[in-house]
């Protein structure tokens, strides 16, 4: 019988340690890679009015000033990001990480264009993961 007593003992205690620590691993996972998240809209644009993508396009002008990355992201089940990666001729210019709070957001990044960064650009969406949703690609000259 003090055996019995003891084994149960032991098997709660155990229980009591281990269930905290594999609940919150399945909360973790869901938090960082089952967020659900699809990349409905994207584009290289002029301007941003009212969460809309203005002056979208694929070749644009050194003379620019300053060009944007429009996202729409669909299906989040909680809130997670997604990063926008610039690159000028394959090389990284910049890195914007932006919260999607919603099943439904629109968000964007913008980059300042120079006269000197004539090229070909390229905008990869990435999500919290680092698993690529969309590369956008683009001229300036």
């Amino acid at each position: 019988m003090r055996q019995v007593k003891w084994f149960l003992f032991i098997l709660i205690c155990m229980s009591m340690t281990l269930f905290p620590f594999l609940f919150s691993a399945t909360l973790l996972a869901q938090d960082s890679s089952d967020v659900g998240i699809q990349l409905d809209e994207a584009a290289i644009c002029r301007n941003i009015v009212n969460r809309a993508p203005i002056g979208i396009g694929s070749v644009f002008h050194t003379s620019i000033g300053r060009l944007y990355c429009f996202t729409k992201i669909v299906g989040a089940k909680t809130d997670t990001t997604i990063i926008h990666h610039w690159y000028l001729n394959g090389k990284l210019k910049a890195s914007v990480t932006l919260p999607i709070n919603s099943a439904a957001w629109r968000t964007w990044s913008s980059k300042d264009i120079t006269p000197n960064e004539s090229g070909d650009w390229m905008v990869e969406v990435l999500t919290a993961d680092g698993n690529a949703m969309e590369s956008i690609l683009f001229l300036v000259q």
